[in-house]
């Protein structure tokens, strides 16, 4: 019996089951901030996470997938951190970016989305939910080869209205 390959509904899926809210929403010895030497993470919470996500991101090779962990901002909620980074750039925690409307949805209706990025990509989004039940962040996961995140469609004004 050939082994059967996971689709990318069912690696989000895992993600999220494998994905502790409660270690991301203590990622944070202190602060984001827009200088990536000086965010300060919990490595108590940091490493479990980003081990979880390499995997997340090998679980179908012929998918070529892409992850990110993002952290909802809690000072401003139409804000998103890429907390973790799988492989794509930039380094983790320094850039805190609007929400795009999918990722936003995501994180206020517990919902998963997807759409398509101009490139034909694909990226799904994935609520990470804490022990209480509040969602404290995004898994991301994009199809088609490493993604920057200084893409356009990050730093839209019709993301932050």
């Amino acid at each position: 019996m050939a082994a059967r390959l996971l689709d990318i509904e069912n690696i989000g899926r895992i993600g999220q089951m494998f994905l502790n809210g409660d270690l991301l929403r203590n990622i944070l010895n202190d602060r984001f901030t827009c200088d990536e030497d000086d965010t300060d993470y919990n490595a108590d919470a940091f490493n479990p996470l980003k081990h979880a996500l390499s995997k997340i991101e090998r679980m179908n090779p012929d998918l070529e997938i892409t992850g990110v962990i993002w952290y909802w901002y809690p000072a401003n909620k139409r804000m998103a951190v890429p907390a973790i980074v799988g492989k794509a750039l930039p380094k983790e925690g320094w850039i805190i970016s609007p929400c795009d409307d999918y990722l936003y949805q995501t994180l206020t209706t517990k919902a998963n989305t997807s759409f398509t990025l101009e490139d034909g990509r694909q990226v799904y989004y994935f609520p990470i939910n804490a022990s209480d039940g509040n969602v404290v962040g995004a898994l991301a996961l994009t199809l088609g080869g490493e993604v920057g995140m200084y893409e356009k469609r990050y730093f839209t004004v019709d993301a932050i209205n």
